[in-house]
């Protein structure tokens, strides 16, 4: 079975109620948690910002995974919360193998803008830890124009990261991350 969308529950594979944080499903496999989701007091804006990958994400997929994870959520929201009509977002996750933190950033909002985003705004992390590291904050409204370039932009991070997962599994040895393959039946 080839991957076609991460699948987005509550806690306990419950279905995802709005405000709870938000588990991300590969298949079978939890590829990690998004943080509770702040609801604004009208229930008309989220905000998204922790995302917390799982330990045992295989190294291959640890860099790519927040990119679609971040299209695959406020897809799931736009899809299927009518009155939520903002999402705005807060991405610092440090991502390993990035040569530098202003490129990181970079590409974040580089993505921001490639679905809409507006308000997109990039500042140093005050982190004496993660020096060189930047937030990249923004804010997607729903709209017909932005909900078409994300479902675009999404569709085409689909098939990059499936591209990229067939590239993997043919330079892994036999049996390695046999969890990840094995047929289950869900997308």
């Amino acid at each position: 079975m080839s991957f076609t969308q991460l699948r987005i529950t509550g806690p306990d594979s419950a279905p995802y109620v709005l405000g709870a944080p938000m588990h991300l499903y590969e298949r079978d496999f939890c590829v990690g948690i998004m943080d509770p989701v702040p609801v604004s007091a009208g229930g008309t804006e989220v905000h998204i910002e922790h995302f917390n990958i799982a330990a045992d994400t295989p190294a291959h997929q640890r860099r790519e995974i927040g990119r679609l994870v971040l299209l695959e959520v406020v897809a799931f929201l736009a899809e299927n919360f009518a009155d939520v009509q903002a999402v705005s977002l807060a991405l610092s996750r440090d991502i390993e193998g990035y040569s530098d933190g202003m490129t990181l950033a970079s590409a974040r909002s580089a993505t921001l803008q490639s679905i809409g985003a507006r308000h997109i705004m990039i500042t140093p992390k005050p982190d004496a830890a993660h020096a060189g590291h930047f937030v990249v904050a923004g804010l997607w409204e729903y709209n017909q124009a932005n909900l078409a370039a994300l479902m675009a932009h999404l569709q085409k991070e689909r098939e990059a990261y499936r591209e990229r997962d067939a590239a993997a599994a043919k330079t892994r040895a036999p049996g390695l991350f046999a969890r990840w393959w094995a047929p289950s039946g869900r997308a």
